[in-house]
């Protein structure tokens, strides 16, 4: 796409059903999607991810359901994708969903360490087995995340290992400084690391000990210094943002690493309230996680007459924060092989906002969601959202979108 200001407007007026405007001095356009979405009728409880189907349907997991639906917004109906259990066409919650092109979609059955597979259409056509039943191994090893069009899994390895109580820092377990973003060949079963990153959990020096019959976690509240974020594109190139630079890095098969553009970006100050915010979100994300942890064990601990282990969670400020928020939050790819760099907001906006570059690294657009609308993920031509009401149900949205390469 050209960088001049002519192209920019062209994108602008074939934007169907969103609000469109310029920003002065740019000649990149900003898309602010506002009106033409098709919003599916039925709530969900917590969408988490999503991968659209060849016939235009969705195939959605809903982890606070423990289920995945085929939704047909079109004609305003859904339907259970298999179901929950052991057999070989079925699965268990919490689970990973795996789309990227390829003739067959992915889910990650976490709890019992295998891949069911579906087709095109969503039909479950059987399971292949992941890892091995050894926890602690399951726990330090990689955990599938993303799958490119020749069907190669993609995960990063989490840098967890045991340790005993009264080990290093009394806690029970320990980090490594960094983490692999590994590459699996499911056909040859051969897994190679394609690069390192940061890990991001040693800014929060989590601690687990005992405490009182249950355990107490403690973490420290990122200081707000960026982390490394990664995603991967069709092709099976890894793109990289790491140490708060703003310019994607891609590496290729063959390993080369093949710098994109600086992008600027306008700094968002870590004010006081942005302080309490973090703290607060990270308080919130760990009771969050630790209620869905109990839910997805509590049929076998109720089974076995034991009660779940109760945790008491502890947030701390860290020594220092950082003067101002990272340019970016996340990265991910959509289908067409364009990426979606999630910028950071300030404290009480209800607006998210996307930098979008192209398969180069270059900026080509901004795009900004609806008041308190967020992203759930992409299709052909398409985007879709997850509207949140009073009562906390999601409402799944889908709008129209231009090329935007």
């Amino acid at each position: 796409m050209s960088g001049s200001a002519t192209r920019g407007i062209a994108l602008i007026a074939i934007v169907t059903g969103c609000a469109t405007t310029a920003l002065q001095g740019q000649t990149r356009p900003t898309i602010v999607l506002t009106r033409g979405a098709l919003e599916y009728p039925d709530a969900f409880t917590r969408i988490s991810q999503l991968v659209e189907l060849r016939d235009g349907r969705v195939l959605l997991l809903d982890s606070g359901e423990g289920a995945l639906f085929a939704v047909d917004l079109a004609r305003k109906r859904s339907s259970k994708v298999s179901r929950q259990g052991g057999g070989p066409l079925e699965y268990r919650a919490p689970g990973l969903l795996l789309g990227g092109g390829a003739d067959t979609l992915l889910y990650y059955d976490l709890m019992q360490g295998r891949f069911l597979l579906l087709s095109a259409s969503a039909v479950p056509l059987g399971t292949e087995r992941f890892g091995n039943n050894d926890a602690e191994a399951t726990l330090s090893g990689m955990t599938p995340s993303a799958m490119d069009a020749r069907g190669r899994v993609y995960g990063i390895t989490s840098g967890f290992s045991m340790g005993a109580a009264g080990g290093k820092n009394g806690s029970l377990f320990t980090l490594a400084d960094t983490v692999e973003v590994q590459r699996l060949d499911r056909k040859s079963g051969r897994r190679v690391t394609v690069t390192r990153l940061r890990n991001a959990a040693t800014q929060m020096k989590p601690r687990v000990e005992p405490s009182g019959g249950g355990m107490k976690l403690t973490v420290t509240a990122p200081d707000g210094q960026a982390t490394d974020a990664w995603t991967v594109l069709g092709d099976g190139r890894v793109a990289v943002l790491r140490d708060g630079i703003y310019r994607v890095r891609f590496v290729t098969d063959a390993g080369r690493d093949v710098p994109g553009p600086v992008i600027p970006y306008q700094s968002v100050p870590i004010t006081a309230a942005e302080r309490k915010a973090i703290v607060d979100s990270v308080r919130t994300g760990m009771e969050r996680s630790i209620a869905a942890t109990r839910k997805a064990i509590g049929a076998s601990g109720s089974a076995s007459g034991k009660a779940p282990v109760q945790f008491g969670i502890v947030v701390l400020e860290p020594a220092r924060w950082a003067a101002n928020k990272p340019a970016y939050t996340g990265i991910t790819a959509s289908p067409d092989g364009v990426l979606w760099v999630s910028l950071a907001g300030r404290t009480g906006s209800r607006v998210q906002r996307f930098d979008v570059l192209n398969g180069s690294g270059a900026l080509v657009a901004h795009v900004q969601l609806a008041e308190g609308e967020s992203l759930a993920g992409w299709g052909r031509g398409t985007i879709y959202t997850i509207r949140t009401d009073e009562d906390d149900l999601q409402y799944l949205r889908r709008y129209s979108l231009p090329p935007l390469k």
